[in-house]
C-alpha cells in the first residue's frame, strides 16, 4: 500500500501574475477614491450648498434691512407729521369738560348786537358711545331774543369756533315786531380718556382772540413820527448807533481773550429753503446785498395766518450740515428788522437720534436795523453732537403777521484755551488708496500741507497709511 505524503501549504499558494497585481492595485485605488468621494467630498459639497443657500438668504435679509434703513428718514418724517396731525385734532376739541372755559368761549361766540342772551344752562356730563369709543359730553341750552340776522351770525360763529361745538337744535318763535325768541341747543364733547392724559385746554387768552383788536405795536393817536418807509434812509444812517448798542449787548465777546468765535453759517453762498408749517404760512428766502458780514445776508420774507396748532415759517439750514460737537458758551446771529413784529424767533437743533430741540432767540422783534441776538444752547453733553436744522419765526394762534427780516453771520463762542495753539484742527478717516499727498490735494487743493499733516500725526516718509486710520488735520 502506497503511503500518502502530507500536503505542503506552500504548494497551495499560487503566485499572482503581474497583470493580477496591477488589477488588484487599480481596484484598491478605485475603492480609495470611492471612499474619499463618498465620505469626504459629498458631505463637504452638501455643507457648501447649505452655506451658500444661507449666504443668499442673509444677502436678501441685508437688502431688506438696508431698504428699511433708507426709509428711516421718511418714516421719521411721517411719524412727526402724524404727531402734528394728532395734536391738531386734539387741539380742536375740549380735553375735558371745563365749564369756566366753555362759558368764556360761548360768551365771545354769542356776542352780537342783534341778539340778546339772558342765560346759559348746562346739563350734567353724560356718556355717549360712538362706534367703539365712549366719550363724555355736555348739553348746553341758550335761550335768546333778537333778530334773525343775529341768530345766523351766532350759529356761523359757533361753526367757526376754535373748539368744535355741535349745534344740536334751534327753535325760533315770532315775538315782538322784527324780533324772534327761541332756544339754541348745543352739544359739547370732550376727549377725556382718549387723549392719553394730554391737557389741550388752551389758556383764556389763546382760546378766543378777536382779530379786530388793536395791535399793541400801533402808534398812539397823536403820534407824529414818520413811517418806516419814509424813514428808511434814517434807519440806515442810524446803523452805526445800532451797531454800538448791539456790541454792548454782546458784552464784547468777539474781542474777549477768554472766548474764541467760530462762524457756523455766513449766508454767503449756501442754498437755503423756505418751509411752512401749514398751507396758510407763505414766504420765501433769498440773498440780500444788505449785509453785516462780508457781501451777502439771507433775506427772509414771511406771511403767516396763525390758525393751526403750530404757526411757523422756517428757514431750512440742514443742507449746510453744520454740527456742534460740544456745548458752546453761546450762539449768536445778526438780525436786521424793517419793522416791529410780535413773532418769536428761534433756532431748531437736531439730535443724534433725530429728536428736535427748539431754543428761543427773541420773543418779539422790537428793534429797527441790525441787532445781535444770542442764546445759550442746551448744556447737557449727552445731547451732543447737535446739528443746526432750522431758524423759525412763530406767530401766536389766531393772529396774522407779515414782514421781512435779514439774517447774517451765525456763530458760536467757545472758551479759549490759552495752553493750546490758536489754530483749530479737524479729523479725517483714511480711505483705501489714500496717501499724504492725495489727502493734502483733496482737502486743501495743493500739497503745501503735506509736511504739517505728517508732523502732527508722527508720520515718516515711506510709512503706509492703513485704511481706517484717523488723522489730525490743520485747518486753513
Amino acid at each position: 500500500m502506497e503511503k500518502k505524503l502530507p500536503l505542503n501549504p506552500k504548494n497551495k499558494m499560487r503566485k499572482m501574475t503581474k497583470n493580477e497585481k496591477i488589477l488588484l492595485m487599480l481596484l484598491g485605488i478605485v475603492i480609495l477614491f470611492w471612499a474619499v468621494f463618498r465620505f469626504i467630498i459629498v458631505p463637504q459639497k452638501n455643507k457648501l450648498d447649505v452655506l451658500s443657500q444661507q449666504k443668499d438668504e442673509y444677502k436678501d435679509r441685508i437688502v431688506e434691512i438696508n431698504k428699511i434703513f433708507k426709509k428711516e428718514d421718511q418714516i421719521n418724517k411721517d411719524l412727526e407729521m402724524l404727531h402734528k396731525e394728532r395734536d391738531q385734532i386734539l387741539g380742536r376739541y375740549f380735553s375735558k369738560l371745563d365749564q369756566p372755559q366753555i362759558i368764556y368761549l360761548l360768551n365771545d361766540l354769542i356776542e352780537d348786537d342783534k341778539l340778546s342772551v339772558a342765560d346759559i344752562n348746562f346739563s350734567r356730563p353724560s356718556e355717549e358711545k360712538i362706534e367703539e369709543m365712549v366719550v363724555n359730553y355736555m348739553d348746553v341750552s341758550i335761550p335768546f331774543k333778537g333778530e334773525y340776522e343775529g341768530v345766523m351770525n351766532v350759529v356761523e360763529a359757533i361753526n367757526k369756533s376754535p373748539r368744535k361745538i355741535l349745534v344740536d337744535g334751534l327753535t325760533m318763535d315770532k315775538g315782538e315786531i322784527d324780533q324772534l325768541s327761541g332756544n339754541l341747543s348745543l352739544k359739547i364733547y370732550s376727549l377725556e380718556g382718549i387723549s392719553n392724559g394730554i391737557d389741550n385746554i388752551a389758556s383764556i387768552a389763546d382760546t378766543v382772540e378777536s382779530i379786530e383788536r388793536e395791535t399793541p405795536f400801533s402808534p398812539y393817536k397823536d403820534y407824529s413820527g414818520k413811517t418806516i418807509i419814509d424813514n428808511s434812509e434814517e434807519i440806515f444812517d442810524r446803523e452805526e448807533n445800532m451797531n454800538d448798542y448791539s456790541e454792548e449787548i454782546r458784552g464784547g465777546i468777539s474781542e474777549s481773550k477768554d472766548h474764541a468765535s467760530e462762524t457756523l453759517i455766513d449766508f454767503e453762498n449756501e442754498s437755503f429753503h423756505f418751509i411752512p408749517s401749514h398751507p396758510l404760512v407763505k414766504g420765501s428766502v433769498g440773498q440780500s446785498t444788505v449785509a453785516k458780514s462780508k457781501k451777502s445776508s439771507l433775506r427772509f420774507e414771511y406771511n403767516i395766518l396763525a390758525l393751526e396748532e403750530e404757526n411757523r415759517a422756517y428757514v431750512d439750514l440742514s443742507k449746510s450740515d453744520v454740527e456742534i460737537k460740544y456745548p458752546p458758551n453761546s450762539i449768536g446771529i445778526w438780525v436786521y428788522a424793517y419793522g416791529y413784529s410780535p413773532g418769536t424767533l428761534g433756532i431748531r437743533f437736531k439730535g443724534q437720534v433725530g429728536e428736535m430741540l427748539d431754543v428761543e432767540l427773541s420773543k418779539g422783534v422790537s428793534w429797527i436795523g441790525w441787532q445781535y441776538i444770542e442764546i445759550v444752547p442746551p448744556a447737557d453733553l449727552s445731547l451732543y453732537p447737535l446739528k443746526l436744522d432750522k431758524i423759525y419765526l412763530e406767530i401766536s394762534y389766531n393772529r396774522e403777521d407779515y414782514g421781512v427780516l435779514l439774517f447774517d453771520k451765525l456763530e458760536a463762542y467757545y472758551p479759549a484755551n490759552k495752553n493750546l495753539d490758536k489754530s483749530f484742527y479737524s479729523f479725517y478717516i483714511v480711505e483705501k488708496g489714500d496717501t499724504i499727498e492725495k489727502i493734502s490735494m483733496k482737502l486743501f487743493g495743493n500739497q503745501d500741507y503735506r509736511k504739517k499733516i505728517m508732523k502732527i500725526n508722527d508720520i515718516k516718509q515711506g510709512d503706509i497709511l492703513n485704511e481706517g486710520k484717523i488723522l489730525v488735520l490743520p485747518r486753513k
